[in-house]
């Protein structure tokens, strides 16, 4: 009797420690002139509670969709486009790998702040039942932000180009480079002329929707205190500073998981010299269309290196190991609370984030890069162009690439680290570099991290800040690498030969490979860029490292095609860039500079066919660019659009002007400063202010 009452309290306890419920009246929320929350709670899952509240005031739908996802329903809200997200947690195994893992694999104290983070939402959502998306998936859970992070990791990590690849029959290409790219880098005390260390966080997201930039500033009484940005749906920052270090990430492309052919007959595998039976899973989906929601089932079969995607071309099964790891979101929540360089080290050191490059810069001086990741330790001896042999025993890895063969450098001699997206091999001065190689390595370099390497060795002596700013603003192609090389027959078309686009010809000639607002030859190369990358169905990046250059007749038919669209919509081919790329949200219009792939960069989408007009969709959004010193860190950041995604929210726009001028608004740890500063100062679901604006909680 005495064993099953101790069971019973123990059970008991368990039970109420897990369901303990915040309250809002520990939590304060300060708005300041441009609408940014600084939140600031008791306790780590106090301020957690007031993130998702205040992030619920300014982006509830793309954080519902978000968690929609990792329940597997977000096909019934958003149809195509959000079944494939369904169909991917189903497929990777991601919603059971949570379920079964949650208690073990993350620990007591962070559970803690997804559940603060969670009862933030539901409360928001019980305060605002007119803003649910789907009531059936109330509450939220603390899973599913882990499952909504793990899938979404999985995916970036290689999962989802891997599936697209086998659908498309293009496998050999599935780890080519996409257009959403980053920058960042960090310069040691002995380079800046300040003696300060700098970092620029610069990470190219869509700027608006479920993975988008958000910036907010989390304060804690135990210890955590950070600004930077996260996603819809995140419970703590990706990337930003705390008071005595920051970091930025960049997205690598490693060969993260393995694409395998499979031999197969009726419900049978050929592996390892048996003809073993599949395991299959039944994966319920729901789809809209239109206005009626459809159930559909599919069925998927199982091997011993993972799910089988089947396809016209063949039958593939995919292994990753994103899918298999589910600690990421505590892993961003330990480099949220590092207060120096060993601690943040040991949060890395958790390898759960399964990719990104990590550019790194402390208070201390320090500077640090790795290419971050989670990939397979291969046998070298083997053949592992994709698809690999899905019969041989031998290609099924179960271990991964040690911490100690990642590439990384720390305080190198050269006295700066940059990642743009470019090879591990290619990241600081050229006695600097990282030396060293794996299985699956990224190899390639296109354009950003040329032109940050050539402005960086044109630097003489000390860099200043101006340099600084205009190496991150930079807009131009080089014309020694990888663009000049495989874009080079466009600029040495004989106009002569081409009597009808011949103006065109001479119009790009003159081009000086800039992205300027007010070029007047850059218009004519975005189209020409936007066609040839439909023509070739590739990224536009992957355009600049593909082995076969663009071939003239290629190059003769873009030029036609972008001559026709400006000479029908502006009536010249000579236009100011920014008079056909625009900054629009709301009743802001404003020119856009900037283009793919330079640092500058500039995603965009056709909006009026008639006028010609195009908006910006993508590219730079969120930017911090920071000092550090002893005295602390100073943060100069811009959002592209502003704190809120409501069009009734004044903070909807208001950063627009100031994002496209190139200028910053410094942000500050400094609570007294925040709150004398403050347009706004409330508990989460109170509707009676604070009144005392300067008093810190």
């Amino acid at each position: 009797m005495h064993k099953h009452l101790i069971l019973f309290l123990t059970v008991f306890l368990t039970a109420s420690v897990a369901i303990a419920q915040i309250d809002p009246s520990n939590v304060t929320i300060v708005r300041d002139t441009f609408g940014v929350p600084h939140i600031f709670g008791k306790t780590d899952a106090d301020a957690a509670y007031g993130l998702a509240w205040a992030h619920c005031e300014d982006d509830f739908e793309h954080i519902q969709h978000n968690l929609l996802a990792a329940q597997g329903k977000l096909g019934g809200v958003l149809g195509k486009e959000g079944v494939l997200f369904d169909f991917g947690l189903r497929f990777f195994g991601i919603d059971t790998l949570v379920d079964n893992n949650y208690e073990r694999s993350l620990s007591s104290d962070f559970r803690k702040v997804l559940d603060g983070y969670i009862q933030g939402i539901n409360d928001f959502a019980a305060a605002h039942p007119n803003e649910v998306l789907v009531k059936g998936a109330l509450p939220f859970k603390p899973q599913d932000v882990v499952k909504g992070s793990t899938l979404t990791l999985t995916l970036f990590a290689g999962g989802g180009l891997a599936l697209k690849a086998a659908k498309e029959n293009r496998i050999q290409f599935f780890n080519e480079p996409n257009d959403r790219g980053s920058n960042a880098l960090a310069i040691a005390p002995s380079k800046t002329e300040d003696g300060k260390t700098w970092l620029m966080i610069n990470s190219h997201q869509p700027i608006e929707g479920r993975f988008a930039w958000y910036e907010a500033h989390i304060v804690s009484e135990e210890g955590w205190d950070i600004i930077g940005g996260l996603f819809p749906g995140g419970a703590s920052i990706f990337v930003g500073t705390n008071k005595y270090l920051g970091w930025a990430h960049t997205t690598n492309y490693h060969t993260f998981g393995d694409i395998y052919e499979l031999k197969h007959k009726s419900n049978k595998y050929l592996y390892g010299g048996e003809w073993k039976k599949f395991v299959t899973k039944k994966v319920p989906l729901k789809l809209k269309l239109g206005g009626i929601k459809l159930a559909i089932t599919k069925k998927v079969p199982y091997t011993e290196q993972g799910p089988v995607f089947k396809t016209k071309h063949g039958w593939y099964a995919v292994r990753f190991p994103g899918s298999m790891d589910i600690r990421a979101t505590e892993q961003w929540f330990r480099m949220n609370k590092a207060h120096n360089w060993n601690e943040f080290e040991q949060a890395v050191k958790m390898e759960a984030i399964p990719l990104f490059n990590i550019v790194y810069a402390d208070v201390s001086g320090n500077i640090f890069w790795q290419s971050g990741c989670q990939v397979p330790d291969r046998d070298s001896t083997l053949n592992w162009s994709q698809p690999v042999d899905g019969t041989n025993p031998q290609y099924t890895w179960n271990k991964l690439l040690p911490y100690e063969r990642k590439p990384s450098l720390f305080n190198p001699d050269c006295g700066y680290v940059f990642s743009c997206n470019q090879t591990p091999l290619f990241t600081s001065g050229e006695e600097c570099n990282w030396k060293g190689c794996f299985v699956g390595i990224q190899q390639f370099n296109y354009n950003r991290g040329e032109r940050f390497d050539e402005l960086l060795k044109a630097i003489p002596g000390k860099i200043t800040w101006e340099d600084f700013h205009r190496i991150k603003f930079d807009k131009s192609y080089s014309h020694t690498g990888s663009y000049a090389r495989n874009f080079s027959s466009i600029y040495q078309l004989d106009e002569s030969k081409y009597p009808k686009i011949a103006d065109a010809i001479l119009h790009l000639k003159k081009w000086n490979w800039d992205g300027a607002a007010d070029n007047r030859q850059a218009a004519l190369a975005l189209l020409m860029h936007n066609y040839l990358k439909k023509k070739l169905n590739g990224y536009f990046a992957f355009l600049m490292i593909k082995k076969e250059p663009i071939k003239e007749p290629e190059a003769v038919e873009a030029i036609a095609y972008a001559k026709k669209f400006l000479l029908k919509t502006h009536g010249t081919l000579d236009l100011p860039l920014g008079e056909m790329q625009r900054h629009i949200r709301g009743n802001v219009n404003l020119p856009a500079s900037g283009l793919v792939e330079v640092s500058r960069a500039s995603e965009n989408k056709l909006v009026d066919k008639k006028k010609g007009i195009f908006r910006i969709t993508g590219g730079d959004g969120y930017i911090q660019l920071n000092r550090y010193s002893n005295d602390g860190v100073e943060i100069n950041s811009v959002n592209a659009y502003g704190a809120s995604s409501r069009p009734n929210n004044k903070h909807y726009n208001d950063q627009m002007v100031m994002f496209q001028n190139e200028q910053f608004r410094r942000m500050t740890f400094n609570r007294e400063e925040i709150f004398k500063n403050a347009e706004r100062v409330y508990n989460p679901g109170s509707t009676t202010p604070v009144i005392e604006k300067a008093e810190t909680p």
